[in-house]
């Protein structure tokens, strides 16, 4: 197998087999562990020779064996259309194929007649695969969208300088100086009450989200109100 170390897998938690039996994801997949919760592992460079008389067995009982489980296959017999299916099949006998550890549903594809799953749930048509095929694809998307804004987030916050200016040239205290600690807690008190209480009226998420925006926005305003009404009673006072 070809030995690399630059795609990121989820580590290994092996504890018997000295990470040397094809149930180890890192060994079967020809990669040495790293980072892995493994006990006594035997999968990298200090054990070499004995990982190499691992391979050379398992090569000698089957010489696919560190062939990828995922491959693909025409479909209908045809020269181009082509389909990704487990070559063996999967062995799920309690997870209705619904879980990471069905290697079918972790790799994205439907269970097929190579399978000999019990009570299989991974089929084109399962309202349970869809629900959680969906789930996972929003779950997805909300990670990306979380990831982009602090990116965003950050990038801003490197731009505003350190310890700008509480006061204007004129004497006249800046709006941004009113957002002391308690406004900030005062604004997030106020989005946690409207958010808990659309919770409570089964609003949808994306409703949710833009009741919370409307009222972010009005905090924003008295804010600003409050910026002016203070700068307009110095007017006043002069």
């Amino acid at each position: 197998p070809v030995e690399t170390d630059i795609r990121h897998r989820k580590p290994c938690n092996c504890t018997k087999s000295q990470c040397l039996k094809l149930y180890c994801d890192c060994f079967a997949n020809g990669e040495f562990c790293n980072s892995c919760n493994c006990t006594n592992c035997y999968n990298n460079l200090s054990h070499e020779e004995e990982r190499q008389k691992a391979i050379k067995a398992c090569l000698d009982r089957n010489p696919y064996a560190f062939h990828p489980k995922i491959g693909k296959s025409r479909v209908g017999g045809g020269n181009s259309d082509q389909e990704r299916r487990h070559t063996k099949g999967c062995n799920c006998k309690r997870s209705y194929c619904l879980k990471n550890y069905c290697e079918c549903y972790e790799a994205k594809i439907l269970c097929t007649n190579l399978c000999k799953c019990v009570g299989c749930k991974n089929f084109e048509d399962s309202s349970e695969r869809k629900t959680l095929m969906h789930l996972a694809d929003a779950a997805e998307v909300r990670v990306q969208q979380q990831a982009a804004a602090k990116t965003n987030l950050s990038s801003q916050i490197l731009d505003i300088p350190t310890k700008p200016p509480v006061m204007s040239q004129t004497g006249e205290r800046l709006p941004f100086a009113f957002v002391t600690d308690g406004v900030l807690e005062a604004t997030c008190l106020c989005l946690l009450a409207q958010a808990s209480e659309a919770e409570k009226s089964h609003t949808s998420e994306e409703e949710i989200e833009r009741l919370v925006l409307q009222e972010f926005g009005r905090c924003l305003v008295r804010i600003i109100d409050c910026a002016n009404t203070t700068k307009v009673s110095k007017m006043d006072v002069q």
